[in-house]
């Protein structure tokens, strides 16, 4: 490895935001429903306003490929397809991408102007998307360092890939125009990969305090742009997950470590990101030739938007009481931070009544456990688990093996429990089981350990010391 004052990163954090319409119509960002049609279409290059052509832009158009698009019912329109003209901004997107341009601490412009940017990879119908720089010169704390963030765009999120085959590549377009915000950090020197992708996450944390950001799978994509020893940059795309970051960027020094040991200069280009964490060839890398102004929107005044919008508590405010209200120690705050369920903690505590501490350990530990073993975590079943214990119906104990089964064999709550056999003994049923017990071991200070064996994740503890001491059986 090198040392990390040779490394640097730039990151580029995409958000999609949760709206009930889309940025520029009034389309269904739900993205449930099927497909009822495709249309079918070739894409070109255009001039940029300096009269220049993006070289990435036409690395894609010599490809020469057929975009077939698919067509979803409530979830796509005119403008999705290019026929229509924009509608006006998303008012719900634009005050909650202007909130999220606060919280990093950003300048806002008073007039945000929307501008196309060329992409003709296909995932946008008209060859271009819209853009808008909705914040400048912000920044956040990272261990006590000031992390500055140059840049915060709101713009339509791209149409989802479906496949590539002959020639052909397939887009979905109900993905295409939910509103997404793109969150710039400054070249980060100094840091290792793993505290990069640390920044990464407190990035989203801080948009996630909206309570206004997607969770589904997909509705956050990482860009990361690397380079070493100042080398060209290499900029990875598309990046799914935040917990791959630290594993992309060692990759690709290896790469361009191997490429210099070769005797061989690094080309600035793009690269896609794989699920392995290893990257391919993708294009060039896009220049400034690629942006020119939108002539159907006009541009958006923000004075008046700007004195309407308040900011929700801050993290470290939200840390602090979680300590002091809910009695939570500082690693279990510190487990549900990284989670990704550290702003639901407090919902499920005023839904259910559980001890905030088994609360927290569920999403804090046992979820991240579960997510480590590659299991799809379905909410509504954590639901039910937790229902099923405020009832008194199984132990905290078992809440781990039952969702690890539910998720497992794609079972429901009722039937894990059936299957593990996990339902809470009655006293008589727990009485029966410790006399036997009691005929069976010899030594008395074995007793209780026994008992236990037997009866784990079907009587508590303390149940078990309960009927010992109503049987009057010493230990």
């Amino acid at each position: 490895m090198i040392d990390y004052k040779e490394l640097k990163v730039g990151l580029e954090i995409h958000i999609q935001l949760d709206t009930q319409k889309k940025l520029f119509c009034n389309c269904s960002t739900k993205m449930m429903e099927k497909p009822i049609g495709k249309i079918i279409r070739k894409l070109h290059p255009t001039y940029s306003e300096l009269g220049e052509i993006d070289e990435a832009a036409m690395y894609e158009y010599l490809k020469d490929k057929t975009f077939v698009y698919y067509i979803y019912k409530n979830e796509t329109c005119l403008v999705e397809l290019d026929e229509e003209p924009p509608h006006e901004v998303n008012k719900e997107a634009l005050e909650i991408a202007l909130q999220i341009a606060l919280l990093f601490n950003c300048k806002v412009p008073e007039e945000i102007q929307v501008m196309r940017k060329i992409v003709i990879d296909g995932s946008n119908t008209s060859g271009f998307q819209r853009t808008m720089l909705i914040g400048y010169d912000g920044y956040f704390e990272y261990k006590g360092k000031k992390i500055r963030i140059p840049t915060i765009y709101l713009e339509e999120d791209a149409a989802a890939k479906e496949k590539e085959e002959n020639g052909k590549v397939y887009y979905r377009l109900n993905r295409l125009g939910i509103p997404l915000v793109e969150i710039d950090t400054e070249v980060l020197t100094g840091f290792s990969p793993k505290e990069i992708e640390e920044i990464a996450y407190y990035i989203w944390l801080i948009a996630s305090s909206t309570r206004k950001v997607k969770k589904v799978i997909g509705a956050i994509r990482q860009d990361v742009n690397i380079s070493i020893f100042n080398n060209e940059r290499v900029e990875i795309k598309g990046v799914q997950e935040l917990s791959l970051i630290s594993k992309v960027i060692e990759y690709e020094i290896k790469r361009q470590l191997e490429i210099l040991k070769r005797g061989e200069k690094i080309k600035k280009e793009t690269r896609a990101a794989k699920q392995d964490g290893t990257t391919e060839f993708m294009r060039p890398l896009p220049g400034a030739e690629r942006m020119y102004p939108e002539t159907d929107i006009k541009p958006i005044k923000t004075t008046e938007i700007i004195k309407k919008i308040k900011l929700p508590e801050r993290i470290d405010k939200i840390i602090e009481r979680y300590e002091k209200q809910y009695k939570l120690s500082k690693d279990l705050i510190n487990s549900l931070l990284k989670s990704g369920y550290f702003f639901d903690f407090e919902d499920y505590v005023k839904k259910f009544n559980l001890e905030p501490k088994i609360i927290a350990n569920v999403f804090g530990n046992i979820l991240v456990n579960l997510r480590r073993k590659n299991l799809e975590i379905d909410i509504e079943t954590v639901n039910e688990v937790l229902k099923k214990l405020e009832k008194g119906e199984i132990l905290k104990e078992s809440i781990e093996k039952i969702l690890e089964y539910c998720f497992e064999k794609k079972v429901n709550v009722e039937k894990a429990i059936e299957d593990l056999n996990l339902k809470i003994l009655s006293d008589e049923e727990l009485e029966k089981i410790i006399l036997e017990t009691v005929k069976e071991v010899e030594r008395k200070d074995k007793i209780f350990g026994v008992i236990m064996k037997k009866v784990r994740g079907k009587a508590s503890a303390e149940k078990v010391m309960e009927i010992l001491k109503k049987l009057n059986i010493n230990q």
